[in-house]
């Protein structure tokens, strides 16, 4: 009798001593500011196992043990694995983990396994290579990096040309432009490869105006310093074509001064042409910097966190900054508090996030997004009672903010309640019906729950006030700014082709079309109203009027002379546009007068050569030791060798090969 009553003192012992532990294990983890009372539907549950589960965390956390440490141990576990069942068995073990603690999709696990697949390429095994950038793919299947290294494993299996190889040089082409941490470096390169062809452009149309209307320009000058043939005549009229380069010793500004001053000369086709071209020069040259600017702001505090948040980033590292601004008073206070609390919640740091968000919901209570934040910290420590708590707090604060009903529905699954949960569910679609888009929730075969983070458009606010009023941030063009004009106007050039552009046609349209000098059709000689005696033929010089079209009178000799005269331009036009043809495909066609083929044609044409330079001025991926840039280098330079022998063989050579002089569309000056 008495080992009976012994062991029931034994048992009730054990039992009051479980839910005490716990008690005692929550006071110190609690802040200290006084929490409010748990109301009359709080649950208790006295299982130990279950109790063991709530304190896990917070007991992991005390020996520094976190979600990013978990994940070193699994990969360390991976490493030290021999068998394919047992590595395969610890991915399926580690994609659950992720599924549990809402790191959907883990890039820093991706890139742990790059960094593996990277080790064993340089051992030689390239079949496990390529299975472990398979695993990064799994773990994080937008990410470019992941799909870079994928390319270079299949450029190894399958050589240059295969298939795969351009699948993934393409995915990670796409995806640059689409993953957060990539998107502005990628469009900085973009603008910067438009600006590079567009500057080749406008150094081509600068080219064929020359070559079509410098002979008026230098017309135009003689008759304005009064006519003659003297020395000081003609130099003055080619001191006019080069006047910029010449004053500047640069031959940028002799292309950026052509690009303008042929805005009186040229046919309206082309000066279309021309201010397309100086449009996607400036608009390329405003959207480099703007791409630039916002690359350095996501680099600074607050925007750094706050993109890591939404990119799934546990490092806490790069974000202690944000301590100093946690204390009462501070301006700052709110936004960084919370930031670092989302920052500890992706980290693992349950504890200090909780102490965190407590915090702020003692200074405002109704925050639905602290509270469903907080919820989303008691549904990863298996407190689920709680986590309905705060999820309906959240409700309660915000009726129309449908991530608190989603997690309230997976947090009373777990609890059983799946009438509840279906209803929450159906209330969470019909509030936002892309939250399971945008809560990367779409492949998960379990789900867990969303938190809020805060806007990246307030952050990025912050980020270039603070960046604006710190001295030597970023001087030059990339001086920080939120004036559009200051972006269009910072870059080189910009200013002053624009300035040139609008003088120049100013000037076109004050003193009107006749003021200028034109060309004849038919020998190419300039002439003005004042040296032409008819008016009647406004496309022929004087001269070739009474000999090909009046036929009155005129000697053998002079008719002989012009005709030799017209020859040799028409040889001279045919040389100039092979010459044009075969350096710029484009070009030929723009001396023919098809303005916008030309200029389509110049486009690609430089487009290729302007890629194939691409090396030296591009921005890289971060962490580019992760995946070899062999395969996207090598695709880029295929595809822009293929477009340059497209484009040089169907038009350049054959309209090289043309025996007609160029003589379409100049009937008619715009």
């Amino acid at each position: 009798m008495r080992r009976v009553i012994t062991a029931i003192l034994l048992l009730l012992l054990f039992t009051l001593a479980v839910p005490c532990t716990s008690m005692a294990q929550a006071k110190r983890r609690a802040p200290k500011a006084p929490q409010a009372q748990p109301s009359a539907e709080t649950t208790i549950h006295l299982d130990p196992k279950e109790v063991a589960k709530q304190m896990s965390s917070s007991h992991e956390e005390a020996v520094d043990v976190n979600n990013e440490s978990i994940l070193v141990k699994y990969i360390k576990a991976y490493e030290g694995a021999q068998l394919p069942d047992e590595r395969q068995q610890i991915v399926t073990e580690l994609s659950d983990f992720c599924i549990q603690r809402g790191l959907r999709p883990s890039p820093d696990l991706a890139e742990m396994f790059l960094a593996l697949a990277r080790e064993a390429q340089s051992q030689g095994r390239a079949s496990e290579c390529a299975a472990l950038c398979r695993n990064a793919e799994a773990f994080d299947p937008d990410h470019p990096l992941v799909h870079l290294a994928l390319a270079d494993a299949s450029r190894r299996e399958g050589g240059m040309f295969s298939g795969a190889t351009y699948y993934e040089v393409m995915a990670t082409f796409f995806l640059s432009f689409k993953n957060l941490e990539t998107r502005w470096l990628a469009l900085s390169t973009l603008a910067l490869w438009l600006r590079v062809t567009a500057f080749l452009v406008l150094a081509a149309l600068a080219l064929v105006l020359l070559a079509k209307y410098q002979a008026q320009l230098r017309h135009d000058v003689q008759e304005w310093m009064g006519g003659g043939d003297n020395m000081l005549v003609q130099a003055a009229g080619f001191i006019a074509l080069f006047l910029p380069s010449l004053l500047f010793l640069a031959g940028y500004w002799w292309i950026i001064y052509w690009a303008g001053v042929f805005m009186i000369y040229a046919r309206w086709p082309e000066r279309m042409a021309t201010a397309a071209a100086i449009i996607i020069f400036v608009g390329s040259g405003a959207l480099a910097v703007h791409c630039q600017q916002r690359a350095y702001l996501d680099m600074s505090q607050p925007q750094a966190s706050n993109l890591r948040c939404y990119a799934n980033r546990i490092g806490i590292g790069l974000d202690a900054s944000l301590a100093s601004h946690t204390a009462q008073g501070d301006p700052l206070q709110r936004t960084y508090t919370f930031l670092l609390a989302d920052r500890y919640l992706l980290h693992g740091s349950y504890a200090k996030a909780e102490g965190l968000y407590q915090s702020l919901l003692s200074g405002s209570p109704d925050d639905a997004e602290v509270a469903n934040n907080l919820g989303c910290i008691y549904f990863y420590e298996n407190r689920y009672q709680e986590a309905i708590q705060q999820f309906g707090r959240a409700i309660e604060s915000r009726a129309d903010m449908a991530a608190p009903y989603l997690n309230r529905s997976l947090a009373r699954n777990k609890l059983f309640d799946f009438t509840g949960a279906k209803d929450d569910q159906d209330k969470a679609r019909g509030l936002d019906k892309s939250l399971l888009k945008t809560g990367k929730l779409g492949q998960a075969e379990e789900w867990s729950p969303v938190p809020s983070w805060i806007p990246m458009e307030e952050t990025l606010k912050l980020a270039l006030r603070q960046e604006t009023s710190r001295p030597g941030s970023l001087t030059g063009p990339l001086r920080l700014s939120p004036s559009p004009v200051a972006l269009a106007l910072r870059p080189a050039f910009s200013f002053w082709v624009i300035l040139f552009w609008v003088l120049f046609v100013a000037v076109g349209l004050a003193k009107k079309s006749a003021f200028f000098a034109r060309a004849c059709f038919k020998c190419g000689r300039p002439f003005c109203s004042r040296c032409k005696t008819s008016l009647e033929f406004e496309s022929f010089c004087s001269q070739c009027v009474h000999l090909f079209i009046k036929q009155d009178g005129v000697s053998p000799e002079a008719r002989l002379k012009k005709n030799y005269e017209v020859e040799r331009y028409n040889n001279l036009q045919r040389t100039q546009r092979a010459i044009f043809s075969l350096l710029a495909p484009g070009a030929g066609h723009l001396l023919e007068g098809h303005s916008f083929m030309g200029l389509f044609l110049l486009f690609l044409w430089f487009g290729a050569i302007a890629a194939l330079a691409a090396p030296y001025y591009a921005l890289p991926f971060p962490y580019p030791a992760l995946a070899g840039a062999g395969p996207l280098m090598g695709t880029l330079w295929v595809v822009a060798l293929l477009v340059m022998l497209l484009v040089w063989g169907a038009f350049g050579v054959p309209l090289a090969l043309r025996r007609e002089p160029p003589r379409a569309g100049q009937l008619r000056r715009g």
